[in-house]
């Protein structure tokens, strides 16, 4: 009886585990970071599950207000040109949401006002946070951005509470910000932890070869 109820749970566990789908949505408008894209981007593509089915459970998307080619920062030089795989009108409805330094808008800015409504997960990158400020997301809450931009941000939001020097900072139940640029590996890896335990997420971070800050 006892091994009947272990095949039981064993078969439930696994079930669970190819049911788990996890859908990241990286909101992007003209002038993106790349690294605020590319590194979150990368930790949630490589996290393969450590069981049976090796699965990958997140699954990933781009969101803008069209589908019309943007183009991310180059520094004096044309970024690169990505197209989104959706609007903010027909994007499947996300579990997580990145938003990384960009020009934003106020298109942008109401889509994550209704993610965040329904309790999405919400991840700043960088000068992100701006995005989630403006959009009143962060009002009372500590937050942090790059560290290039904490006055800027401070004399803008008096009513956040900037914390300064740090790789993230959760603001909320599933509110977090990052600082710059690299600090959205650290962010997403913690994620990862959230999800599937830190073993997982250090066997992403490994895969990676990202031994952290």
């Amino acid at each position: 009886m006892k091994y009947l109820i272990a095949c039981l749970l064993a078969m439930l566990a696994l079930a669970n585990a190819e049911a788990t789908t996890i859908k990241v949505a990286f909101v992007l408008s003209e002038g993106a970071n790349v690294m605020d894209i590319a590194g979150p981007w990368e930790v949630f593509q490589d996290t393969m599950l450590d069981d049976s089915t090796g699965s990958m459970p997140f699954v990933l998307y781009t969101v803008a207000a069209s589908r019309t080619p943007l183009r991310t920062s180059g520094s004096g030089a044309p970024g690169l040109l990505i197209t989104p795989d959706y609007s903010f009108d027909d994007a499947p409805a996300p579990d997580v949401v990145v938003v990384g330094a960009q020009a934003g808008g106020p298109e942008l800015r109401e889509w994550l006002k209704r993610q965040h409504a329904a309790q999405k997960t919400m991840l700043s990158i960088c000068t992100g946070a701006f995005e989630l400020a403006h959009a009143g997301l962060l009002h009372g809450k500590s937050a942090t951005t790059h560290h290039d931009y904490a006055d800027i941000f401070h004399k803008s939001y008096p009513d956040v509470q900037l914390v300064r020097e740090v790789r993230f900072v959760q603001a909320d139940a599933h509110t977090y910000t990052a600082g710059g640029l690299t600090s959205g590996i650290d962010l997403a890896l913690h994620i990862v932890a959230q999800y599937f335990g830190d073993q997982q997420a250090q066997r992403t971070a490994k895969f990676l070869e990202y031994a952290g800050h």
